[in-house]
């Protein structure tokens, strides 16, 4: 997104804007937000939202001497207008007439999918002509993706939901789907739109949607 011109970016239950490495010396796994995008030109704003309060007090410490323009804050993805209209975000220099990119990665089957598309209409509504919403979302199909959803749930924490691919692929109603449209993230890349879907019971899928 960052090559294709977008500066400003919201990451939705962030968690942590850490580049992980498997070995020491060794290149990270993924960039956190702010440092990829900045790969780009310019200074982008990337703004990360999250509702551990743990969360942002430790992102907000590892932020502290960087950008102005990166800023970390508390805020619920069921709330998204909340969310752009949050003065720290605003302050920023987010602009809701100007081109931006929403990421909601693994987040969306913490909710049922009406919820879940809900919030995926609300902001492809509030952001202006020319922005994107990236999305993962774990898929469960049949019995195995009930049974898996089931065992995650009897685990102390937060409720998932095995959301079916036709409740995935309604989160991208009214957007442009980038190639290679909603596949395994694995193997997701867009110097490879033609890839043949993976057929698994359980996966995490992904998909990048453009308002037209």
């Amino acid at each position: 997104m960052a090559g294709l011109g977008i500066r400003q970016f919201v990451d939705l239950g962030s968690g942590l804007p850490t580049s992980p490495v498997q070995e020491w010396g060794r290149p990270p796994l993924w960039l956190p937000t702010h440092e990829a995008a900045s790969g780009a030109e310019g200074d982008p704003v990337v703004a990360y939202v999250d509702s551990d309060p743990v969360a942002m007090r430790h992102s907000r410490a590892m932020l502290a001497s960087g950008s102005s323009r990166v800023v970390a804050v508390a805020g619920d993805m069921r709330e998204p207008e909340k969310i752009l209209a949050h003065d720290q975000i605003r302050d920023a220099g987010f602009r809701r007439d100007e081109p931006a990119c929403v990421i909601l990665g693994c987040v969306l089957h913490f909710v049922d999918a009406a919820t879940a598309h809900g919030i995926v209409a609300t902001l492809a509504g509030a952001l202006a002509p020319g922005s994107y919403l990236v999305i993962s979302v774990g898929f469960g199909a049949g019995r195995e993706g009930s049974d898996f959803a089931r065992t995650y749930n009897d685990q102390d924490g937060p409720r998932i939901y095995a959301h079916s691919w036709d409740q995935i692929m309604a989160m991208f109603d009214g957007l442009d789907l980038v190639p290679p449209g909603v596949v395994d993230v694995s193997v997701w890349r867009p110097e490879r739109p033609e890839v043949t879907p993976t057929k698994r019971s359980n996966m995490i899928v992904g998909g990048v949607g453009r308002r037209p």
